[in-house]
């Protein structure tokens, strides 16, 4: 440890190279807090202005490859602000210093940001012109004036003026009215991107849409284009389940994404091409941005939903926060009840060379869950470019408790042999989940640094207890109980410096975890295990951005060290530890031109096999299906080649993906008897060609958004028949449909519809969903009312046939998704969190 921290530090100290030549991206910060930062980015100008001056004026700009003094004219715009040179000294100062700035957004009749509309300050005794402005980008106006009261007249092609009349500095929010404008037959319009590329990926303006009305930020992510959602799971089209970051802190409890709600985000930016920085096991990220609020003092927000699906279930979350110039504290406090439900059938196939067994199972599981978890912290603004923080999380599924009934007929050789009454209990307790957070991210001269550091105990509790009951085969009694308890300590720290008119960014990320576990079976039908992972995970990454003309190129390698020590009850299994050295290369050019962009992304990745695939237990399911963990499993290295293009509301992505010793759930004979053992296993390859469309137009209330899936395997593995795996193409599709009916009223019906998909050895039918969902609000968003209906007609099921050797199952089930809810919100001056540690052994932890 202490040799590569050495190493980073004569990296620094030896680095003196400044960039003279900026590319940099604003949104909404101030005018002062700009500058400031174009002086720290580099060594040849001195950029001298009186901060208190121009701390109110706004700006929202992509500064691409500039000098510092065109990267100051483009931030000025058209601001009444005024810029000198003298040699190497530039000065910037306001040209009308008044004591007063009337500051205020224009919107459009649809909530979107107007930029470049006119402000035009007149005189209360003779509407004589007293000063003027323009908006930004994000809509925002800062006029200055001298009067006690003036006239403002905000204008704007193609709607309506407005005139207002103001005696204070804060002109609040003014929304314009269209007012269509023919010349010779054509109507002039306006319109602004919903996405556009960032480095690996895609960036999605929350704030300016219909997306910030929707509710939680679930909602919002189950709207964006390769995303889909379907409870607490997240999944990005081809690229699995991805990290997900709030504010650059990575969530570890999906349940955070109800907490935030989509009034309070800002953009989210979907990475399906994460580069060095992230885990080489990392396919997709997600990385949400908030709105940056300004007031202090104390906020709250209460949020209570109920639902209905065949039962009553509900939660209740509350949100204090205490902020001032410098500090702030939280705590989140939540509490939630939800019911597991399932209808089942399945129907199992096993051939051995002396009889077929087949077994057709009725099941029905219920399940009942009430968590509680609370989250806490601080964060301290030590300056404008150094803050320090911390976060203390806890969750406990303090109870859970489930039933099964399940009746199972037995054929042998074609013949019905008996029936089996199987009646089942589960017991599952989480008594207790810790998670600690601390994090410095701050400047030093050019220096950028971002520390993280991360604490996490997780344990589970499993008990089962069942009865079997025949008339044609002995009764059977099974009792058994699983244990498992986790640790893991995490480090990672990311450093960057300007270099050669762009970005490096280096560091180190160090993890050690210990997960044990154990499960026995009181009659010993199965036979007992216990096992204890030690794996001690380092890595070394750098990655360089640079900017030039219409490109932009991120190229990154990362190098991870991993060893895992496998013991079972105690001794260690030579076979089934692991050493893994690996380095993974990372690519992405970017062109953006106008309404076009285009993107060229490669990766290369790894997934390694989660601690419970890892164990060596066995678990009884029923007289003949087992299932359990293989320590021979092995990672699988993933190669990845993506092109995206985007042009105004239109965006098309075609990736293709090759799988080395691919990982797949599949169905073996256990010791060759008539029982089928289920478990995760090694193959040698695999791939998959993939391709998303997604249209988002708008026509006035009515803004659509459809979007065409396609994903195909190539898989090639000989089944007992002799005939191989099928490879038949997958298409997807979904159509979201918002109607903003006026500023408090939106309605949203969203359709999505799958054909069947091959995946490995499973084989799913097609599905389709209708979702339904109308937004109220009342005082000025303080009351939010919410009720959604899901899967309307009760046409979503999971259906499926997974062949292995000597073993078919098929899987009919529902899962009670048809449900109706009511969320009721309150809010009382709520504001964005200043906290912004991202976490460390990201990765590891979704593995615990």
């Amino acid at each position: 440890m202490e040799r590569y921290l050495i190493i980073l530090l004569l990296l620094i100290a030896s680095h003196g190279v400044s960039a003279q030549r900026i590319s940099r991206q604003y949104n909404n910060v101030s005018m002062a807090q700009a500058l400031k930062e174009l002086n720290h980015l580099q060594n040849r100008y001195t950029v001298n202005f009186i901060y208190n001056d121009l701390e109110d004026f706004r700006v929202t700009t992509n500064i691409k490859n500039k000098n510092v003094p065109d990267a100051i004219e483009q931030l000025i715009g058209f601001y009444p602000i005024r810029m000198t040179r003298r040699g190497d000294v530039i000065m910037v100062e306001c040209t009308h210093k008044t004591r007063q700035h009337l500051t205020g957004k224009v919107i459009d009749e649809t909530g979107l940001p107007v930029p470049y509309a006119n402000v035009l300050l007149l005189s209360v005794a003779d509407s004589s012109a007293i000063s003027g402005g323009v908006t930004n980008e994000s809509g925002i106006f800062v006029v200055p004036f001298e009067p006690s009261k003036v006239i403002a007249r905000i204008s704007y092609v193609g709607y309506k003026p407005v005139y207002r009349t103001f005696s204070t500095e804060q002109a609040g929010i003014i929304q314009l009215q269209p007012d269509a404008l023919k010349l010779k037959e054509v109507t002039i319009k306006t319109s602004r991107p919903l996405y556009k590329h960032t480095c690996g990926g895609m960036s999605i303006n929350v704030e300016n849409s219909l997306l910030s009305k929707l509710g939680t930020a679930m909602d919002v992510l189950g709207q964006l284009p390769r995303v889909t959602t379907n409870g607490d799971n997240v999944q990005v089209f081809a690229k699995g389940t991805p990290l997900i970051y709030v504010n650059n802190r990575r969530i570890s409890d999906m349940k955070e994404l109800t907490e935030l709600k989509s009034d309070n985000i800002k953009s989210v930016e979907v990475i399906t091409s994460p580069g060095a920085q992230y885990d080489a096991q990392v396919q997709s990220v997600i990385r949400i941005k908030t709105i940056r609020r300004q007031a202090d003092g104390l906020s709250f927000r209460n949020d209570t939903r109920i639902e209905y699906n065949g039962q009553w279930t509900g939660s209740e979350a509350t949100k204090f926060t205490y902020r001032t110039k410098h500090w702030e504290l939280f705590n989140n406090l939540t509490w939630m009840n939800y019911k597991d439900q399932e209808k089942n059938y399945l129907c199992s196939q096993i051939h051995t060379s002396g009889e077929d067994i087949e077994t057709h199972q009725h099941i029905r599981y219920e399940g009942n869950h009430n968590i509680l978890s609370e989250n806490i912290g601080a964060s301290y603004l030590i300056n404008d470019s150094n803050t320090i923080g911390g976060a203390y999380r806890y969750y406990t599924d303090y109870h859970m408790d489930g039933s099964v009934d399940n009746n199972q007929d037995i054929y042998k050789n074609g013949t019905l042999e008996g029936t089996i009454a199987q009646k089942g209990d589960v017991e599952v307790r989480v008594p207790a989940r810790h998670q600690a957070d601390l994090y410095y991210v701050g400047r030093l001269g050019k220096l950028s640094i971002d520390f993280n550091a991360s604490y996490m105990s997780i344990g589970t509790k499993e008990r089962h207890a069942q009865s079997e009951h025949s008339n044609e085969f002995p009764n059977r009694e099974v009792h058994s109980t699983g244990n498992q308890h986790s640790n893991l300590w995490a480090g990672k720290l990311v450093l960057s410096h300007p270099l050669w008119g762009g970005n490096i960014y280096w560091g180190t990320e160090l993890s050690s975890t210990n997960s044990r576990g154990d499960f026995n079976n009181k009659e010993q039908i199965v036979a007992a295990s216990e096992t204890n992972i030690k794996e001690r995970y380092h890595a070394l990454f750098t990655e360089y951005t640079h900017s030039f003309g219409n490109f932009t190129l991120n190229t990154g390698l990362r190098y991870e060290h991993v060893t895992s020590e496998y013991y079972s009850f105690g001794v260690k299994q030579d076979d089934a530890s692991k050493h893994y050295c690996n380095l993974f290369p990372s690519f992405s050019l970017s062109w953006n031109h106008e309404k076009w962009s285009f993107q060229l992304n490669y990766s290369n990745k790894i997934h390694r096999p989660s601690y419970r695939s890892l164990r060596n237990f066995i678990q009884y399911n029923n007289r003949y299906a087992y299932e359990g963990g293989n320590p021979e499993l092995h990672p699988e290295q993933i190669h990845n080649v993506e092109i995206n293009g985007i042009y105004r509301w239109l965006s098309l992505s075609i990736g293709y993906k090759y799988y080395k010793d691919v990982m797949f759930w599949s169905h073996k004979l256990y010791n060759n008897q008539a029982i089928s053992f289920s478990s995760t296993y090694n193959y040698d390859h695999s791939e998959n060609f993939y391709a998303t469309l997604t249209a988002s137009p708008k026509f006035g209330i009515y803004q659509p958004t459809a979007e065409i899936n396609y994903i195909q395997q190539h898989f090639h593995a000989p089944l007992d028949n002799g005939t191989l795996v099928k490879n038949s193409p997958c298409f997807a599709i979904s159509l979201r449909n918002q109607f903003a009916l006026s500023n408090t009223f939106i309605a949203r019906v969203d359709f999505r519809a799958c054909t069947k998909i091959y995946d490995g050895f499973q084989i799913s039918n097609g599905w389709a969903r209708m979702n339904l969902a109308l937004r109220k609000t009342f005082y000025n968003n303080r009351l939010i009312f919410i009720l959604s209906a899901d899967d309307i007609f009760k046409s979503e099921r999971e259906q499926w046939t997974l062949h292995g050797y000597g073993t078919i199952l098929d899987k009919d089930c529902y899962n009670y998704s048809r449900a109706i809810s009511l969320t009721v919100t309150y809010n009382f001056n709520t504001k964005r969190s200043k906290y912004k540690g991202t976490g460390a052994g990201n990765e590891e932890k979704s593995r615990l």
